[in-house]
């Protein structure tokens, strides 16, 4: 399945245009954080792409919130990717120097 397409039925948005956006971005935000380039046949790198463009697309609109109380109801937004996703991200970043014998 295309990379859009799972974001899409993850997050429920279909909005393309806007999904498009987000990927491109997370692209590089993913190569900035690991050092290594973007590489669409990595499996892990894709599925680290899928997770951070459904969280940054279910924060959308909320950006910069951190507590809400209404009514008797409460919200707050966590303002970093969840642990599962650092993880991800820092398994890539760690195996490319691991090959290398960097570490």
């Amino acid at each position: 399945m295309e990379i859009l397409e799972q974001i899409k039925l993850l997050s429920g948005n279909t909005n393309e245009a806007l999904i498009s956006l987000i990927i491109d971005k997370t692209i590089i935000e993913i190569s900035d954080y690991t050092n290594i380039t973007f590489d669409e046949n990595n499996q892990s790198m894709i599925n680290v792409l899928v997770d951070m463009a459904v969280v940054k697309l279910n924060r959308f609109g909320t950006e910069g919130l951190s507590s809400q109380s209404y009514s008797g109801v409460s919200e707050s937004y966590i303002d970093e990717y969840p642990h599962y996703i650092l993880k991800q991200l820092n398994s890539i970043k760690y195996s490319k120097n691991k090959k290398w014998g960097i570490l």
